[in-house]
């Protein structure tokens, strides 16, 4: 038969009473911690914003206008479907990558319709026409990103198509690569500026090739004695790389 002893129990309470003490720590210090997680001000993440034309440009005209002038309608300029807001990044010619905190402050295809129009129109002197018939340049933007490796550039690549309100005369794909130099020590800034200058690039490029179509348009099928769908249609790819 067992005996029982009264300092058992007294025993048996302070163990309780430590642990007790133990579990209000831990709790106590876990309540502290939440608290300050919850009230600590930490700066939230701002994206930055970003363009790649020079702020106040002036573009001078680069030679005296044909005489008479060349005329063309700017017509639809648009973007594929993966440019958007966000800058992009590649590092295989098979996935591209978004920069999540740095974002342009218009769609690119709208840096690209604004320089359009002020290098043919303004700098170049071809008068630009709203309707009928004549020749409408379509362009389309296929890539405006930094390319990662194997070297860091920045590349902008356009489809341009050059028609009236029946045939296509010409088609062309343009590439130009600008190469990444650190100059600011900010390197989105470089980026940047690098895709502005390809941008700059690409434009001069497409106005040359307009100016020598308007200037030289292609003989007409009648003139020919051929059959309108017999008139074959210009396609070539440019690449520059800068």
């Amino acid at each position: 038969m067992s005996t029982f002893h009264p300092w058992a129990l007294c025993i048996g309470e302070t163990a309780l009473m430590t642990v007790g003490k133990r579990m209000l720590r831990v709790a106590a210090l876990t309540l502290a911690m939440t608290g300050c997680a919850l009230f600590a001000k930490s700066a939230p993440i701002a994206p930055r914003y970003f363009s790649p034309e020079r702020h106040g440009e002036v573009l001078p005209p680069v030679f005296p206008g044909p005489n008479p002038p060349l005329e063309l309608r700017l017509g639809r300029v648009s973007s594929a479907a993966n440019l958007e807001e966000m800058l992009i990044f590649r590092d295989s010619p098979r996935e591209v990558g978004y920069y999540r905190l740095r974002r342009w402050t218009e769609a690119p295809e709208t840096y690209l319709r604004r320089r359009l129009a002020r290098v043919l129109f303004e700098s170049r002197g071809i008068r630009e026409t709203v309707g009928g018939g004549g020749p409408t340049l379509d362009v389309q933007l296929t890539a405006f990103e930094e390319v990662r490796v194997p070297r860091p550039v920045a590349r902008v690549q356009v489809i341009m198509r050059l028609h009236d309100e029946r045939l296509v005369s010409w088609e062309e794909t343009v590439t130009v690569e600008q190469q990444i130099v650190a100059n600011n020590g900010d390197e989105a800034n470089d980026v940047v500026e690098a895709i502005g200058l390809a941008l700059e690039k690409t434009v001069d490029l497409i106005a040359d090739r307009v100016m020598l179509e308007l200037a030289n348009p292609p003989p007409t099928p009648a003139i020919l004695g051929l059959q309108p769908s017999s008139q074959s249609i210009s396609r070539r790819r440019v690449d520059v790389v800068l």
